[in-house]
């Protein structure tokens, strides 16, 4: 028999060996192990540690306006109109559908049927552009910013404390630089919905794992007013309440709070009824973007190109789009490894993220076209969770350089005007 200290007794196991494989069997009595699902107290969120994220956030805010601003010098292929040109460097984070939500803060929805419509874009972020413009000195663009940066905040500090409930202090962090870095976390810091969207998801779920059923209903009702995705945040909700074991006749703010999450979403519908006579007016308003209500067209658009038997025409914008195929692959290609993230989510680390995930993932892959899909996985931040804990440092090192190549090209797009996301 070999002597307890020989290198016979020291050969690393499989498992050990495999060290590109997410750590979860490090954490499995908290996040798929506990039998009630509800979460322990995380660490508080100090202000020290709120500082911190303040910061990181501020050096990669000002790493793409750096960006930005060396693109813009070697020369813009799309110029800006004159009033936002005049807005130097707060002019790198308007464009496209920017210009619909400043249209609707300043003139309110308009709407004619078979025509490309404001009412596409639900009125949370639009009207709060709005309320702040009236409050700060500034134009509605400098309202708009102020106002996305101050929702990422809140959601790197929600994403943060959600992470703590089940890993240590290190993939809590890993997870906000993932985050941060991913290609089209450049929309984040944009005259975009992308931030509040991700401050509605984590507020969320973080509250229902929290067992805070109310305070996540009310974010789930901010989610929907912002964009229909928010509707989905009821299956999560839903998920947790289950999982948890909360149902008793003596608390309905279980049942009370998973019934309030879709709300946001239900209520803007039920404006446009009663304000144009048929909430189908949103769905035909978003078919002039090419978004059906379902359809697996982008899939084939998929195939098709990867069989080199591309489509005459592609859904991306014909004239400021550099390369068709690359982004087909580039959207389709994201969705494909996010919903399979989805599922790795939902069966090896807690049902509720994989459920948001690939509901996420999902709605916007069936609406009948690949446009923006790399934008719309951003959000679908338990993803980032995943990846933060790959314990091969190469590993994540090779996924730092590939989306932060991925984020400075994202930057280029936008600020030319090109097709971006």
């Amino acid at each position: 028999m070999a002597p307890p200290n020989s290198a016979h007794t020291a050969r690393p196991s499989k498992s050990e060996n495999k060290q590109w494989i997410p750590e979860w069997r490090d954490v499995r009595d908290t996040a798929i192990g506990r039998s009630d699902g509800l979460a322990a107290a995380p660490p508080q969120l100090t202000m020290a540690k709120i500082g911190l994220i303040l910061v990181t956030l501020t050096i990669w805010r000002a790493a793409i306006g750096v960006a930005s601003e060396v693109w813009a010098r070697i020369g813009v292929v799309e110029p800006w109109p004159e009033e936002i040109d005049q807005l130097s460097l707060l002019r790198y984070s308007v464009r496209w559908d920017s210009g619909w939500y400043l249209t609707i803060a300043r003139d309110g929805y308009q709407h004619v049927t078979g025509e490309q419509s404001s009412i596409a874009f639900f009125p949370l972020f639009p009207m709060s552009i709005r309320f702040l413009d009236h409050l700060l000195p500034g134009s509605d663009v400098l309202a708009g910013l102020i106002l996305v940066h101050i929702a990422l905040l809140a959601a790197l500090s929600y994403i943060y404390k959600l992470v703590q409930i089940d890993y240590p202090d290190v993939v809590a962090w890993r997870t906000l630089f993932f985050t941060l870095m991913f290609p089209a976390s450049f929309f984040f810091s944009a005259l975009y919905t992308e931030s509040l969207l991700l401050l509605g998801f984590a507020g969320t779920l973080y509250h229902a794992r929290r067992g805070q059923w109310l305070l996540a209903g009310a974010f789930g009702i901010f989610t929907g007013l912002t964009k229909l995705i928010g509707i989905v945040l009821v299956i999560p909700v839903a998920m947790e309440v289950i999982r948890q074991q909360a149902i008793s006749r003596e608390n309905l703010r279980p049942l009370i709070g998973a019934a309030l999450t879709p709300l946001g979403a239900v209520g803007y519908l039920a404006w446009i009824q009663i304000r144009y006579g048929d909430f189908r007016e949103y769905f035909e308003a978003q078919s002039n973007w090419l978004r059906e209500t379902f359809s697996l067209e982008p899939f084939v658009l998929l195939v098709n190109v990867l069989m080199r038997n591309p489509p005459e025409l592609y859904p991306y914008p014909a004239n400021i789009t550099a390369i068709h195929d690359m982004f087909t692959v580039m959207d389709m290609g994201t969705l494909i490894l996010f919903l399979a993230a989805g599922v790795y989510l939902w069966l090896r680390v807690r049902p509720s993220y994989g459920a948001l995930v690939l509901a996420g993932a999902l709605v916007p892959a069936l609406s009948g076209t690949p446009l923006a899909l790399t934008r719309f996985m951003a959000i679908l931040f338990p993803v980032f969770i995943l990846l933060a804990t790959i314990k091969s440092e190469p590993v994540r090192l090779g996924l730092s350089i590939v989306f932060g190549m991925g984020l400075i090209f994202i930057t280029y797009l936008f600020v030319n005007g090109l097709w971006a996301g």
